[in-house]
């Protein structure tokens, strides 16, 4: 197996059911497939919550990893960045970090499947 030392991991918070389909940009648009998504929820911590009952509401959101080579990070950190509509604000947020190391990987070239 192919060890890359010189890896980003990029992760975004997002609001559900938007995961899947930056996916399939992420794919088409730059080449990355290389990306996970999974499905969390929880709630926040802020000032505004005084007591226990207002905890009781859960927001379910997409997390989205994608691991991409540090000279790609860039790009791909702005692509996620502006197609999600993260700037745009209450559409999540990104963060981006260092990798020690990441194993490459490829996908056959299969047929597509409907998200």
């Amino acid at each position: 197996m192919d060890k890359n030392t010189n890896s980003k991991l990029i992760t975004s918070y997002l609001p559900r059911g938007t995961g899947a389909p930056l996916i399939k940009l992420l794919k088409d648009e730059t080449g990355i497939c290389t990306g996970n998504v999974k499905n969390c929820r929880g709630t926040g911590s802020s000032a505004h919550k005084l007591n226990a009952s207002d905890y009781d509401s859960w927001i379910e959101v997409d997390v989205l990893d994608v691991v991409v080579d540090a000279d790609r990070a860039e790009e791909v950190f702005n692509f996620i960045y502006e197609k999600a509509g993260i700037h745009e604000g209450n559409h999540g947020f990104i963060v981006q970090s260092n990798l020690i190391g990441a194993t490459n990987f490829s996908l056959p070239n299969l047929p597509e499947e409907e998200i």
